[in-house]
């Protein structure tokens, strides 16, 4: 008898105690599964949980933008210029006005000195009354006395006068001089003077250039003579002026000759 109450008891034991594990399984399963309510609310919040933290796609945003807003007016290109459009010239600037004294003068130019003309008395023709001395300065050029040539000069003496003739060559061309007389043809070369130490030095071969030498002589109350180069050629080539004296000369002259 003991016996088998104990097994009996031991029977329901083990029923109550499968029973208990099941219900403790099923109340364990039913907090385990959410409803359908809460998965769904659980759902919907991810999703709003996405939508906050993904960032919103900016192509879209830009594209929708882009298309909302008006069409702004392109600018029209500048207008090219035309090939024959000249470009303005720059104002000239103005030049500063002199500062001028209006109470001062203008500087005027100095007269011009004109040159001296052939037989000018300024040639170099000197003359001392109180002596009776002339000083006359004859200078050869190419092939001329003083810009003379073939008599086309003439130096006028008063009578008696001291004559002193300061010669001097300007010409490469060696020249000399020499009185010779009035009368007859042009000699080739030199010859006697027609009045004593009446000729320089080296009269037939010439001085050289800038080669001087001076002449000093007397003359008589009047006559005629002719100043020529002796350097073969060149008188008969015109190289002589005429020399007179003039009883009524109260000075003495030198141009050209009269006819």
């Amino acid at each position: 008898m003991f016996i088998t109450l104990r097994r009996a008891d031991h029977s329901l034991f083990l029923t109550g105690l499968l029973a208990a594990i099941a219900a403790a399984g099923c109340s364990k399963a039913a907090e385990r599964q959410p409803s359908t309510e809460s998965a769904g609310a659980t759902s919907a919040d991810r999703m709003m949980s996405d939508s906050s933290t993904k960032p919103a796609d900016t192509t879209t945003v830009a594209r929708s933008e882009a298309s909302a807003a008006p069409t702004a007016a392109a600018p029209k290109p500048a207008a090219k210029p035309s090939p024959t459009d000249t470009p303005p010239k720059p104002a000239p600037t103005p030049l500063p006005k002199p500062n001028i004294d209006p109470g001062r003068k203008p500087p005027t130019k100095p007269a011009a000195t004109p040159a001296a003309a052939p037989g000018d008395q300024s040639q170099g023709l000197k003359y001392d009354a109180g002596s009776n001395t002339v000083t006359f300065e004859l200078m050869a050029g190419p092939f001329n006395f003083n810009g003379y040539t073939s008599g086309g000069g003439t130096l006028t003496l008063p009578s008696k006068a001291n004559v002193v003739i300061n010669f001097v060559n300007k010409d490469g061309t060696p020249h000399s001089a020499e009185v010779i007389s009035g009368d007859g043809p042009i000699p080739n070369a030199a010859t006697d003077p027609a009045i004593p130490r009446a000729f320089t030095n080296k009269v037939l071969e010439g001085l050289p250039q800038e080669g001087s030498d001076a002449m000093r002589f007397t003359v008589a109350e009047s006559g005629t003579y002719r100043i020529f180069c002796g350097v073969p050629g060149h008188g008969l080539s015109g190289m002589w002026i005429w020399m007179k004296i003039d009883p009524a000369a109260k000075a003495p002259s030198f141009g050209p000759t009269k006819g």
